[in-house]
């Protein structure tokens, strides 16, 4: 799907429970209307990597797997897709890759991609980290202002323009190195009015099998509580919006190494 075509932002736009003629005027407006519908609805989720799926980035791909097809994503999908819908709704947006540091130091270059919109100042959008909307204004020319913080993880921007393609390598070595932290454990995220809803399964090494959690933020209160495999399909479909998936199952878990 072609995102610049008229049908194409139209399908997306639908998607992320927007209507064009409603759409605000300003860029900044505009930009963070569309950022924050298409984080209320897509959610950042690594579940095909599990049933073997090597993450693409192919706009024609992400489009069929995030707007056609209602999956979610990881950043490369979520922040790509912003990207070409930005564009076709003439922001002139651009990608910035970056290193994330989750506590143990900087991982390898371009382990994260964001979306920056040029001005004075520029714009940070990320919609793909797994947690909180970014949109803040960046300044790429000082080293200390593309340090990026959110929650307990941040990550350092290149200030190199990129495009969608040159990130084809790192898509997928998250996908199937065993030292990406998407091999490691599964996650499905998605933010609510109050909170957040996220299903995690972390993947015992030795036996492959997978213990699911559902963890429930609301305001100040959290709950968290085990999901037996069996419900898991339901539970996607009913908080996430995910029909028909195919949760990663233990002999499933690893297979496209």
């Amino acid at each position: 799907m072609d995102l610049c075509a008229r049908g194409g932002i139209a399908r997306y736009l639908d998607r992320i429970g927007l209507d064009e003629a409603d759409l605000p005027n300003g860029l900044e407006a505009l930009v963070s209307a569309v950022a924050t519908a298409q984080h209320a609805r897509v959610p950042f989720e690594n579940l095909g990597i599990h049933a073997g799926r090597v993450v693409g980035v192919e706009p024609a791909r992400i489009a069929q797997r995030l707007v056609d097809d209602r999956r979610g994503g990881i950043c490369y999908e979520l922040n790509g897709l912003l990207l070409y819908a930005l564009r076709a709704l003439g922001v002139p947006a651009v990608l910035h890759g970056a290193r994330v540091d989750s506590g143990a130091g900087f991982g390898p270059a371009d382990g994260h991609v964001a979306v920056v919109v040029p001005g004075d100042p520029a714009m940070l959008v990320d919609v793909g980290f797994g947690g909180d909307m970014i949109l803040r204004p960046i300044d790429l020319a000082d080293p200390a202002g593309r340090d990026v913080s959110a929650g307990a993880a941040r990550y350092r921007i290149d200030p190199a323009v990129r495009e969608l393609d040159e990130f084809a390598g790192m898509a997928r070595w998250h996908s199937t190195s065993g030292q990406s932290r998407f091999t490691g454990s599964v996650i499905c995220t998605l933010p609510v009015d109050a909170g957040r809803r996220t299903m995690t399964g972390r993947i015992d090494p030795e036996s492959g099998r997978i213990d699911y959690r559902m963890i429930e933020v609301d305001g100040d209160s959290r709950r968290e509580y085990a999901v037996a495999a069996a419900d898991v399909p339901g539970r996607l479909s009913d908080v996430f919006g995910i029909d028909d998936p195919r949760p990663p199952m233990r002999s499933a878990v690893g297979r496209h190494r």
